[in-house]
């Protein structure tokens, strides 16, 4: 039998080569982390190459330039120098609209909901319109029955009540009018960010729409949808603070109403594939030699780029790929778009 010396003689000793095990079982992890990192240090793994799953890959179909000047460019970042990106990044699938046999019946419930009337007329195509016969301003909507995409036209230019601003809605109301306007339709689809969504204030001069400076001065509120971020990288559009989606809102005799609309949606699957890119530098050059699309008109010869950002771009028309872009920004409203996947892969 253990003596009470002995016990705490031997308790001591587990201890001490507990410790010890402990200790050398922490030393070993220590040193294999360590180990590790001087090893990426000196021979860095490989990443995998860029998946370049959808083969070559089209050009990325920019609007023309508003015009062909040239600029001279600085870089006036924070930083002084231009971002480092990653050697890649996702190029996305469009997902592909389905024709169905009772696209047209669907379609005219949508539109019966915000008031058109059930007859519908075929303009062309899968295109199809109906007329909303309550409307003083003889409102008319076109649909394509298969790609949901539509537009709103109607005699508001010439209508009194319209020009006068006769209950024009404050800004956050005719924000709220457009969304229902798309939700009564089923058009509120679910990757728009409602957070994003932009307003333009516009104003009636000669039966056109010319930018007002204020509500006070305005008869006509644009409101602009825009997607969800892909991959944490913003959807970008042809215009600055504008989008395909557009709602325009004016007052009325009675009330608030939508008086014309173009809306152009793709909805981007999760299909994807990773591509090499191009360094800022590169696209730099590219922008110095004209090589980008100016989204806006600049008098200015002289341009300080103060901040520089990849995104995705998002035509007007039908496009089979998401494809990102990197931005370049400057002072004045100044926005340039440069195709980011190297050339190599992409048909020219």
């Amino acid at each position: 039998m253990l003596t009470l010396s002995q016990a705490t003689s031997l308790t001591k000793g587990v201890a001490k080569w507990s410790a010890i095990v402990v200790g050398s079982i922490i030393l070993l992890i220590i040193l294999f982390r360590v180990g590790k990192i001087l090893k990426e240090i000196i021979a860095p793994t490989p990443s995998p190459a860029p998946t370049v799953s959808f083969g070559k890959l089209p050009v990325i179909e920019f609007p023309n330039n508003f015009s062909p000047q040239e600029f001279s460019y600085s870089i006036d970042t924070v930083t002084g120098v231009l971002p480092k990106f990653g050697d890649r990044a996702k190029v996305f699938k469009m997902e592909e609209p389905t024709p169905n046999l009772l696209a047209l019946g669907k379609t005219e419930q949508k539109v019966i909901r915000e008031g058109f009337s059930p007859s519908a007329a075929r303009i062309s195509g899968n295109t199809y319109q109906w007329t909303d016969s309550r409307s003083s301003i003889l409102r008319k909507i076109n649909v394509d029955i298969f790609t949901s995409d539509f537009s709103v036209s109607s005699s508001f230019l010439s209508n009194q009540a319209v020009v006068l601003g006769t209950n024009l809605p404050n800004i956050d109301n005719a924000k709220r009018l457009a969304q229902g306007f798309l939700s009564n339709m089923s058009f509120l689809y679910e990757d728009l960010d409602l957070e994003k969504t932009k307003t333009n204030l516009l104003s009636v001069k000669d039966s056109n729409l010319v930018s007002a400076t204020s509500v006070s001065t305005a008869q006509i509120i644009e409101v602009d949808f825009f997607q969800k971020d892909v991959d944490k990288m913003p959807i970008l559009y042809s215009k600055n603070n504008n989008s395909t989606m557009n709602i325009f809102v004016s007052g009325g005799e009675n009330q608030a109403q939508v008086v014309k609309a173009e809306f152009f949606h793709q909805t981007i699957s999760s299909q994807s594939a990773t591509y090499p890119i191009k360094t800022a530098s590169d696209a730099f050059l590219e922008l110095k030699k004209g090589e980008a699309y100016i989204t806006s008109p600049k008098k200015d010869k002289d341009v300080s780029v103060r901040s520089v950002y990849l995104g995705y771009f998002m035509g007007n028309k039908k496009q089979d790929f998401l494809m990102p872009i990197i931005v370049f920004e400057g002072d004045n409203g100044f926005v340039a778009y440069v195709s980011l996947v190297k050339d190599e892969w992409i048909n020219k």
